[in-house]
């Protein structure tokens, strides 16, 4: 083989080794702000997130009511999230 093309190869595995997984991080990236939108109460009912390994989906319920669904150990935890505009909350 000629040398251009030689020089090239490495560049040409490294970018196809690597490219499904920054998609992969991307996505991950992606659901963990979802995750934390929910968490902190700025979610939409209905809106749905689901972590890494699929085990854990968290849900936000009508009223603004989050829902965490643990399919690996088949629990449900609910709560309500307070927002920041809310003088309700304890000093």
């Amino acid at each position: 083989m000629n040398r251009p093309i030689m020089a090239l190869l490495p560049l040409v595995l490294t970018i196809g080794l690597h490219s499904p997984f920054a998609f992969a991080e991307e996505d991950s990236a992606s659901q963990l702000a979802t995750i934390n939108k929910i968490i902190r109460g700025e979610g939409k009912p209905g809106e749905t997130a689901t972590t890494k390994n699929g085990e854990v989906i968290y849900t936000v319920l009508e009223g603004g009511i989050v829902e965490i669904r643990n399919l690996r150990y088949n629990t449900v935890q609910r709560f309500g999230t307070i927002k920041p505009s809310d003088n309700s909350r304890s000093k």
